[in-house]
Protein backbone atom coordinates (compact mmCIF):
# COMPACT_ATOMS: atom_id res chain seq x y z
CA UNK A 1 0.00 0.00 0.00
CA UNK A 2 2.84 2.39 0.83
CA UNK A 3 4.35 1.69 -2.58
CA UNK A 4 1.06 2.55 -4.31
CA UNK A 5 0.74 5.82 -2.34
CA UNK A 6 4.34 6.70 -3.14
CA UNK A 7 3.81 6.11 -6.85
CA UNK A 8 0.69 8.33 -6.89
CA UNK A 9 2.52 11.13 -5.11
CA UNK A 10 5.52 10.89 -7.40
CA UNK A 11 3.35 11.03 -10.51
CA UNK A 12 1.32 13.96 -9.13
CA UNK A 13 4.30 16.08 -8.17
CA UNK A 14 6.37 15.43 -11.26
CA UNK A 15 9.31 13.76 -9.56
CA UNK A 16 9.66 16.18 -6.63
CA UNK A 17 11.11 14.66 -3.47
CA UNK A 18 8.51 14.65 -0.70
CA UNK A 19 10.96 13.94 2.10
CA UNK A 20 8.38 11.69 3.75
CA UNK A 21 5.85 14.56 4.24
CA UNK A 22 2.46 13.70 2.73
CA UNK A 23 1.06 17.20 3.61
CA UNK A 24 3.09 18.96 0.90
CA UNK A 25 0.58 18.17 -1.87
CA UNK A 26 -2.12 20.69 -0.90
CA UNK A 27 0.46 23.51 -0.74
CA UNK A 28 1.66 22.78 -4.25
CA UNK A 29 -1.96 22.78 -5.48
CA UNK A 30 -2.48 26.22 -3.90
CA UNK A 31 0.61 27.53 -5.66
CA UNK A 32 -0.63 26.18 -8.97
CA UNK A 33 -3.98 27.93 -8.46
CA UNK A 34 -2.19 31.17 -7.59
CA UNK A 35 -0.18 31.00 -10.79
CA UNK A 36 -3.37 30.61 -12.82
CA UNK A 37 -5.15 33.52 -11.12
CA UNK A 38 -2.11 35.80 -11.29
CA UNK A 39 -1.49 35.41 -14.99
CA UNK A 40 0.27 38.32 -16.69
CA UNK A 41 -2.03 41.15 -17.79
CA UNK A 42 -1.30 44.36 -19.70
CA UNK A 43 -3.83 47.13 -19.12
CA UNK A 44 -3.96 50.11 -21.50
CA UNK A 45 -5.30 53.33 -19.95
CA UNK A 46 -5.95 56.49 -21.96
CA UNK A 47 -7.47 59.93 -21.68
CA UNK A 48 -7.85 62.91 -24.01
CA UNK A 49 -5.34 65.71 -23.47
CA UNK A 50 -6.51 68.41 -21.07
CA UNK A 51 -8.56 67.87 -17.93
CA UNK A 52 -9.09 64.09 -18.50
CA UNK A 53 -5.34 63.47 -18.65
CA UNK A 54 -4.82 65.83 -15.72
CA UNK A 55 -7.27 63.78 -13.65
CA UNK A 56 -4.84 60.84 -13.72
CA UNK A 57 -1.54 62.71 -14.02
CA UNK A 58 -0.26 61.22 -10.75
CA UNK A 59 -0.87 57.71 -12.09
CA UNK A 60 0.80 58.60 -15.39
CA UNK A 61 3.91 59.79 -13.57
CA UNK A 62 4.18 57.41 -10.61
CA UNK A 63 2.70 54.28 -12.23
CA UNK A 64 1.35 52.76 -8.99
CA UNK A 65 1.59 48.98 -8.65
CA UNK A 66 -1.48 46.79 -9.03
CA UNK A 67 0.54 43.61 -8.53
CA UNK A 68 3.64 42.10 -10.09
CA UNK A 69 1.52 40.33 -12.71
CA UNK A 70 -0.16 43.54 -14.03
CA UNK A 71 1.58 45.89 -16.45
CA UNK A 72 0.00 49.33 -16.81
CA UNK A 73 0.37 51.55 -19.88
CA UNK A 74 -0.85 55.18 -19.68
CA UNK A 75 -1.37 57.47 -22.66
CA UNK A 76 -2.65 60.98 -23.33
CA UNK A 77 -4.49 61.00 -26.67
CA UNK A 78 -4.88 64.22 -28.66
CA UNK A 79 -7.29 62.99 -31.33
CA UNK A 80 -10.88 62.23 -30.17
CA UNK A 81 -11.48 60.19 -33.33
CA UNK A 82 -8.41 58.07 -32.64
CA UNK A 83 -9.55 57.53 -29.06
CA UNK A 84 -12.99 56.37 -30.15
CA UNK A 85 -11.60 54.02 -32.80
CA UNK A 86 -9.21 52.40 -30.36
CA UNK A 87 -11.93 51.93 -27.77
CA UNK A 88 -14.19 50.31 -30.36
CA UNK A 89 -11.36 47.96 -31.38
CA UNK A 90 -10.83 46.97 -27.74
CA UNK A 91 -7.25 48.22 -27.72
CA UNK A 92 -7.92 50.52 -24.75
CA UNK A 93 -9.09 48.85 -21.54
CA UNK A 94 -9.77 51.89 -19.37
CA UNK A 95 -10.40 55.46 -20.51
CA UNK A 96 -11.64 58.86 -19.48
CA UNK A 97 -13.88 60.04 -22.32
CA UNK A 98 -16.61 62.62 -22.97
CA UNK A 99 -19.70 61.29 -21.22
CA UNK A 100 -21.78 61.55 -24.37
CA UNK A 101 -19.17 59.46 -26.23
CA UNK A 102 -19.48 56.83 -23.52
CA UNK A 103 -23.25 56.78 -24.09
CA UNK A 104 -22.83 56.62 -27.86
CA UNK A 105 -20.40 53.70 -27.59
CA UNK A 106 -22.75 51.87 -25.24
CA UNK A 107 -25.64 52.34 -27.66
CA UNK A 108 -23.45 50.77 -30.35
CA UNK A 109 -22.98 47.70 -28.14
CA UNK A 110 -19.32 48.45 -27.44
CA UNK A 111 -18.51 46.46 -24.32
CA UNK A 112 -17.66 49.15 -21.74
CA UNK A 113 -19.41 50.39 -18.59
CA UNK A 114 -19.47 53.92 -17.17
CA UNK A 115 -17.85 53.64 -13.74
CA UNK A 116 -17.94 57.26 -12.62
CA UNK A 117 -17.67 60.88 -13.73
CA UNK A 118 -14.58 62.99 -13.13
CA UNK A 119 -14.65 66.25 -15.16
CA UNK A 120 -17.63 68.44 -14.29
CA UNK A 121 -17.61 71.16 -16.94
CA UNK A 122 -14.86 73.46 -18.23
CA UNK A 123 -16.74 76.16 -20.20
CA UNK A 124 -16.54 79.88 -19.38
CA UNK A 125 -17.83 83.00 -21.11
CA UNK A 126 -15.28 85.79 -20.97
CA UNK A 127 -15.13 89.30 -22.38
CA UNK A 128 -13.23 92.55 -22.60
CA UNK A 129 -15.69 94.44 -20.40
CA UNK A 130 -18.21 93.73 -17.65
CA UNK A 131 -21.68 92.44 -18.48
CA UNK A 132 -24.15 92.35 -15.60
CA UNK A 133 -26.83 90.04 -17.02
CA UNK A 134 -27.70 87.75 -19.90
CA UNK A 135 -29.99 90.50 -21.18
CA UNK A 136 -26.87 92.54 -21.91
CA UNK A 137 -25.76 89.90 -24.41
CA UNK A 138 -28.52 90.80 -26.86
CA UNK A 139 -27.10 92.05 -30.13
CA UNK A 140 -23.61 90.78 -29.28
CA UNK A 141 -21.36 88.38 -31.18
CA UNK A 142 -20.14 85.38 -29.18
CA UNK A 143 -17.23 83.32 -30.43
CA UNK A 144 -17.35 79.66 -29.47
CA UNK A 145 -16.51 76.12 -30.69
CA UNK A 146 -18.17 72.84 -31.56
CA UNK A 147 -21.22 73.69 -33.66
CA UNK A 148 -23.86 71.08 -32.84
CA UNK A 149 -21.58 69.40 -30.30
CA UNK A 150 -21.61 69.46 -26.51
CA UNK A 151 -20.03 72.93 -25.96
CA UNK A 152 -22.56 74.42 -28.37
CA UNK A 153 -25.49 72.59 -26.78
CA UNK A 154 -24.51 73.60 -23.23
CA UNK A 155 -24.19 77.24 -24.33
CA UNK A 156 -27.52 77.20 -26.17
CA UNK A 157 -29.25 75.53 -23.21
CA UNK A 158 -27.96 78.18 -20.80
CA UNK A 159 -28.81 81.06 -23.15
CA UNK A 160 -32.29 79.76 -23.97
CA UNK A 161 -33.19 79.25 -20.33
CA UNK A 162 -32.04 82.77 -19.48
CA UNK A 163 -34.28 84.49 -22.03
CA UNK A 164 -31.80 84.65 -24.93
CA UNK A 165 -32.72 83.19 -28.31
CA UNK A 166 -29.41 81.82 -29.68
CA UNK A 167 -30.65 82.20 -33.27
CA UNK A 168 -32.00 85.74 -33.13
CA UNK A 169 -30.79 87.61 -30.04
CA UNK A 170 -27.04 86.92 -30.45
CA UNK A 171 -24.64 85.96 -33.22
CA UNK A 172 -22.77 82.72 -32.55
CA UNK A 173 -19.50 82.55 -34.49
CA UNK A 174 -17.79 79.17 -34.45
CA UNK A 175 -14.03 78.65 -34.39
CA UNK A 176 -12.19 75.43 -35.19
CA UNK A 177 -10.80 74.59 -31.74
CA UNK A 178 -10.02 75.97 -28.31
CA UNK A 179 -6.54 77.20 -29.25
CA UNK A 180 -7.88 79.15 -32.24
CA UNK A 181 -10.65 80.58 -30.10
CA UNK A 182 -8.16 81.67 -27.44
CA UNK A 183 -5.81 83.21 -29.98
CA UNK A 184 -8.63 85.25 -31.52
CA UNK A 185 -9.70 86.58 -28.13
CA UNK A 186 -6.14 87.49 -27.09
CA UNK A 187 -5.53 89.33 -30.37
CA UNK A 188 -8.75 91.31 -30.00
CA UNK A 189 -10.53 89.74 -32.95
CA UNK A 190 -13.31 88.64 -30.62
CA UNK A 191 -14.73 90.53 -27.66
CA UNK A 192 -16.90 87.84 -26.08
CA UNK A 193 -15.99 84.16 -26.21
CA UNK A 194 -16.85 80.85 -24.58
CA UNK A 195 -13.46 79.30 -23.88
CA UNK A 196 -12.80 75.91 -22.26
CA UNK A 197 -10.03 75.02 -19.89
CA UNK A 198 -7.09 74.57 -20.34
CA UNK A 199 -7.15 77.13 -23.20
CA UNK A 200 -8.67 79.69 -20.84
CA UNK A 201 -5.67 79.52 -18.50
CA UNK A 202 -3.36 80.51 -21.32
CA UNK A 203 -5.71 83.37 -22.21
CA UNK A 204 -5.74 84.72 -18.67
CA UNK A 205 -1.96 84.44 -18.41
CA UNK A 206 -1.45 86.39 -21.64
CA UNK A 207 -4.39 88.79 -21.21
CA UNK A 208 -4.72 89.57 -17.48
CA UNK A 209 -7.54 92.06 -18.05
CA UNK A 210 -9.86 89.27 -19.24
CA UNK A 211 -13.26 89.60 -17.55
CA UNK A 212 -15.09 86.48 -16.39
CA UNK A 213 -18.71 86.96 -17.47
CA UNK A 214 -20.44 83.64 -16.83
CA UNK A 215 -19.36 80.31 -15.39
CA UNK A 216 -21.52 77.99 -17.51
CA UNK A 217 -21.23 75.24 -14.91
CA UNK A 218 -22.80 77.46 -12.25
CA UNK A 219 -25.50 78.57 -14.70
CA UNK A 220 -26.25 74.91 -15.52
CA UNK A 221 -26.53 74.14 -11.81
CA UNK A 222 -29.05 76.97 -11.31
CA UNK A 223 -31.22 75.58 -14.10
CA UNK A 224 -31.03 71.87 -13.29
CA UNK A 225 -30.44 71.76 -9.52
CA UNK A 226 -27.52 69.41 -10.23
CA UNK A 227 -23.99 70.28 -9.06
CA UNK A 228 -22.92 70.64 -12.69
CA UNK A 229 -22.83 68.53 -15.84
CA UNK A 230 -20.56 65.45 -16.02
CA UNK A 231 -18.57 66.34 -19.11
CA UNK A 232 -16.10 63.43 -18.92
CA UNK A 233 -16.37 60.01 -17.33
CA UNK A 234 -14.32 56.91 -16.59
CA UNK A 235 -15.24 53.80 -18.57
CA UNK A 236 -13.85 50.28 -18.10
CA UNK A 237 -14.05 47.27 -20.38
CA UNK A 238 -16.77 44.81 -19.31
CA UNK A 239 -14.34 41.91 -19.51
CA UNK A 240 -12.23 43.44 -16.73
CA UNK A 241 -15.28 44.21 -14.58
CA UNK A 242 -16.56 40.65 -14.92
CA UNK A 243 -13.30 38.72 -14.65
CA UNK A 244 -11.13 40.94 -12.46
CA UNK A 245 -13.45 42.83 -10.08
CA UNK A 246 -10.76 43.19 -7.39
CA UNK A 247 -8.43 44.94 -9.84
CA UNK A 248 -11.26 47.20 -11.03
CA UNK A 249 -12.07 48.30 -7.49
CA UNK A 250 -8.37 48.86 -6.78
CA UNK A 251 -8.04 50.98 -9.92
CA UNK A 252 -11.11 53.06 -9.06
CA UNK A 253 -9.71 53.70 -5.59
CA UNK A 254 -6.32 54.70 -7.02
CA UNK A 255 -7.96 56.99 -9.57
CA UNK A 256 -10.03 58.72 -6.91
CA UNK A 257 -6.91 59.18 -4.76
CA UNK A 258 -5.08 60.58 -7.79
CA UNK A 259 -7.77 63.22 -8.24
CA UNK A 260 -7.71 64.12 -4.55
CA UNK A 261 -3.92 64.43 -4.74
CA UNK A 262 -4.19 66.59 -7.86
CA UNK A 263 -6.44 69.12 -6.17
CA UNK A 264 -4.10 69.34 -3.19
CA UNK A 265 -0.84 69.53 -5.21
CA UNK A 266 -1.33 71.79 -8.25
CA UNK A 267 2.34 72.82 -8.47
CA UNK A 268 3.68 69.28 -8.47
CA UNK A 269 0.93 68.24 -10.87
CA UNK A 270 2.10 71.04 -13.18
CA UNK A 271 5.64 69.72 -13.01
CA UNK A 272 4.43 66.22 -13.83
CA UNK A 273 2.46 67.61 -16.77
CA UNK A 274 5.51 69.34 -18.22
CA UNK A 275 7.76 66.30 -17.69
CA UNK A 276 5.28 64.05 -19.46
CA UNK A 277 4.78 66.62 -22.26
CA UNK A 278 0.98 66.53 -22.03
CA UNK A 279 0.68 69.97 -23.64
CA UNK A 280 -0.28 71.64 -20.34
CA UNK A 281 2.36 73.94 -18.87
CA UNK A 282 2.92 74.21 -15.14
CA UNK A 283 1.44 77.76 -14.96
CA UNK A 284 -1.61 76.62 -16.95
CA UNK A 285 -2.20 73.72 -14.57
CA UNK A 286 -1.81 75.90 -11.48
CA UNK A 287 -4.02 78.71 -12.80
CA UNK A 288 -6.66 76.50 -14.38
CA UNK A 289 -7.03 73.62 -11.97
CA UNK A 290 -9.85 75.11 -9.92
CA UNK A 291 -11.78 75.96 -13.10
CA UNK A 292 -11.27 72.42 -14.44
CA UNK A 293 -13.76 71.05 -11.88
CA UNK A 294 -12.11 67.66 -11.50
CA UNK A 295 -13.67 65.37 -8.91
CA UNK A 296 -14.61 61.70 -8.95
CA UNK A 297 -18.21 60.61 -8.37
CA UNK A 298 -19.19 56.97 -8.79
CA UNK A 299 -21.84 56.19 -11.40
CA UNK A 300 -24.53 55.29 -8.87
CA UNK A 301 -24.12 58.69 -7.20
CA UNK A 302 -23.65 60.66 -10.43
CA UNK A 303 -26.53 58.96 -12.25
CA UNK A 304 -29.04 61.78 -11.82
CA UNK A 305 -26.60 64.39 -13.15
CA UNK A 306 -25.56 62.11 -16.01
CA UNK A 307 -29.16 61.44 -17.03
CA UNK A 308 -29.99 65.15 -17.00
CA UNK A 309 -26.93 66.01 -19.08
CA UNK A 310 -27.56 63.27 -21.64
CA UNK A 311 -31.25 64.19 -21.83
CA UNK A 312 -30.41 67.81 -22.69
CA UNK A 313 -27.94 66.66 -25.35
CA UNK A 314 -30.44 64.16 -26.75
CA UNK A 315 -33.20 66.73 -26.96
CA UNK A 316 -30.99 69.12 -28.93
CA UNK A 317 -29.21 66.56 -31.10
CA UNK A 318 -29.91 62.90 -30.37
CA UNK A 319 -26.92 61.65 -32.34
CA UNK A 320 -24.58 63.21 -29.77
CA UNK A 321 -25.55 60.34 -27.41
CA UNK A 322 -25.91 57.61 -30.02
CA UNK A 323 -29.55 58.14 -30.91
CA UNK A 324 -31.14 57.26 -27.58
CA UNK A 325 -30.60 57.50 -23.85
CA UNK A 326 -28.69 54.52 -22.41
CA UNK A 327 -30.46 52.02 -20.16
CA UNK A 328 -29.50 50.81 -16.67
CA UNK A 329 -26.74 48.56 -18.00
CA UNK A 330 -24.73 51.66 -18.84
CA UNK A 331 -24.01 52.38 -15.17
CA UNK A 332 -21.55 50.55 -12.89
CA UNK A 333 -23.59 49.32 -9.98
CA UNK A 334 -21.06 49.38 -7.12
Amino acid sequence: MKKIISMIMILTLGGMLLAGCSQEAPKVEENIVDEIVLEEMTINVAGPSGAPTLSMIKMFKENPSFGDHINMNYESVKSPDSMAARIISGEIDIAVVPTNLAASLYNRDVEYTLVGSSVWGILYMVGNEEISSFEDLKGKEIHTIGRGLTPDIVLRYVLSNNGIDPENDVTLTYMGEGAELASGFISGNSHIAVIPEPALSNVMLKKPDTVMLFDLQQEWSKLTEEDSYPQASLIIKNELIENHPEFVEQFIKEYEESINWLNQNPELAGEYSEELETGLSKPAVINGLERSNIKFVRAKDAKSAIEKYLTVLHDYQKETVGGKLPDEGFYYQK
